[in-house]
């Protein structure tokens, strides 16, 4: 089998972010990594809402190191080759599908799990009986 090289990667630049209304960002983030420090603060400010979160008096930690750090794991890492977020997905995916296939079909499960065995079953005693 040829293996074909494809340069899409090459040519798919990351958009970045350097100021925000002239404040200078101590390092450059991509509208991913934006979108996930967001989201992951409103996420923290609805939760602080409810005793465990609300709590803890530490500001920094709550509202910028937590969002920071979720976003940072996920545009940074992966999980079996895949963005976390994707690999979350598809493990609840999973969970809550059926687990039964015949020829990529589901298949009817019985209501009762009663099994009947025809015909004469067979099997060995254990001991020390050699003959």
């Amino acid at each position: 089998m040829k293996q074909i090289r494809v340069y899409n990667k090459v040519f798919r630049i990351e958009k970045t972010v350097y100021s925000i209304q002239g404040v200078h960002l101590p390092l450059p983030v991509s509208y991913r990594q934006m979108a996930f420090f967001v989201g992951t603060l409103m996420v923290m400010v609805v939760l602080n809402k409810f005793p465990p979160l609300s709590w803890v008096d530490y500001f920094l930690i709550k509202f910028i190191g937590i969002p920071a750090l979720v976003a940072w794991f996920f545009t940074r890492k992966t999980l079996d080759g895949k963005a976390p977020h994707r690999f979350l997905m598809r493990v609840i995916e999973h969970f809550f599908s059926p687990h039964h296939f015949a020829r990529y079909q589901e298949i009817a499960r019985p209501k009762n799990h009663v099994y009947v065995y025809e015909g004469e079953v067979t099997y060995r005693k254990s001991g020390g009986d050699t003959q």
